[in-house]
């Protein structure tokens, strides 16, 4: 008897083929429906919801130079850190039109730059490997440097799309101008903080040396008058020694005044270049004194950019042309200012205007609607056969009970 059970169980769970081939041919027709109407519903949700893509480039085309006028790798960084904050800081202070502040308030945020825009560097590694003979140095110079600037983004339509792109480029485009003429005035300011002072310690001790050798050439020039005639030894202008050593007092007083004097006379060239330069640390801080709130008013690069060029207009027409100093200080501010705007003026291209299309993961989306369709109506229908063979083998089993009994 329990064998006889234990038998008439087993063929209860034990699924045939053709039991299988039965649900086969009851579920398939539902299963087929059920992924189709998933394909559709997936698909149709991407199309509707999933919009167009966009795409645009901004070419590096300016002057491949060493040093702080590269747009490499290290001055991305820094753009990539500064130009969310400053997307950031327009939209507090108000700055941005009305159609564009859901553009600005995703370039807020550090995840967008990270997923839209991708610098492209001048060498790969495959191009490294190939261009085995030239210098490390080279290589490593080169290898950081950025071809361009691949932007993207979505919208729900053609035109959001292809706007959301342009705004971004534009906003790259100015917003690293700015970035750099504001770490630009940064960089002097903090220049001309350090150099006045130090400027002014090399000008004290220059002139407390002067008037220990002008000192020194008055008691050399007395001891020439108190005994005349005394220090003429033969040979001794023709002898080069230093006038400085511990053996110059024995030196004839005409080759040590001689000497005194040169090192007077270089002193006062010191004196002179020192004194020079804190005359164009004065004009550099004047400049940033009118400068520096520039930053605060004017957030467009290339605007910023006039400005600062025409503040170092406006201080020239108030110097003589005469005044080399002061007009060397000018100039040089005009070329550092120069340099930025015109690399990033000039210097970065865009190569086409924004160029939509569909979002290409449409199919892919449609392809897992149906996987997914038919999986979960497989799973439903295997729940809804073994509930239905629970309820139907339920009867059976008082009955089984008692014959036993």
């Amino acid at each position: 008897m329990q064998s006889e059970e234990w038998d008439r169980s087993g063929r209860e769970d034990e699924i045939g083929v053709r039991e299988l081939a039965d649900f086969v041919a009851d579920e398939g027709k539902r299963l087929l429906a059920a992924a189709c109407l998933a394909m559709l519903l997936a698909g149709g949700g991407a199309w509707l919801l999933g919009g167009y893509k966009a795409g645009s480039l901004i070419i590096n085309s300016g002057p491949q130079a060493r040093g702080n006028d590269a747009f490499d790798f290290v001055k991305w960084k820094y753009f990539q850190t500064g130009l969310p904050d400053l997307a950031a800081e327009l939209l507090q202070k108000g700055r941005v039109a009305a159609d564009d502040e859901a553009q600005f308030r995703r370039m807020a945020r550090a995840e967008w730059w990270n997923k839209s825009v991708t610098p492209v560097f001048a060498l790969s590694k495959n191009d490294s490997k190939l261009l085995g003979s030239i210098s490390k140095e080279l290589q490593d110079f080169s290898g950081t440097l950025i071809q361009y600037l691949a932007v993207e983004d979505s919208g729900r339509t053609v035109e959001a799309a292809e706007r959301s792109v342009a705004t971004s480029v534009v906003f790259i485009r100015s917003g690293a101008a700015y970035l750099a003429l504001r770490r630009l005035l940064f960089d002097l300011d903090a220049a001309t903080a350090t150099a006045d002072a130090s400027l002014r310690k090399q000008i004290v001790a220059a002139e407390l040396e002067m008037e220990f050798f002008q000192q020194k050439a008055r008691n050399l020039e007395q001891l020439a008058r108190r005994f005349p005639g005394k220090g003429n030894g033969v040979g001794a202008l023709g002898q080069v020694l230093d006038p400085k050593d511990a053996a110059a007092k024995y030196l004839p007083l005409e080759t040590q005044l001689i000497a005194l004097q040169s090192d007077i006379y270089n002193l006062e060239e010191s004196l002179t270049r020192l004194r020079n330069q804190q005359v164009e640390q004065a004009v550099v801080r004047g400049y940033l004194d009118a400068a520096l709130p520039a930053l605060a008013e004017i957030t467009d690069g290339q605007a910023l950019g006039d400005e600062l060029l025409r503040l170092v207009d406006t201080r020239r027409q108030e110097v003589k042309a005469a005044d080399l100093v002061r007009q060397g200080a000018l100039t040089g501010l005009e070329s550092s200012v120069r340099s930025v705007v015109t690399a990033f003026g000039k210097g970065l291209q865009t190569s086409h205007a924004p160029q939509a299309t569909r979002n290409g993961k449409i199919g892919l989306i449609a392809a897992l609607g149906f996987v997914g369709g038919g999986l979960a109506m497989l799973v439903y229908a295997l729940i809804r056969r073994s509930l239905a063979r629970e309820r139907a083998t339920r009867p059976e089993r008082p009955r089984a009970a008692s014959a036993v009994a």
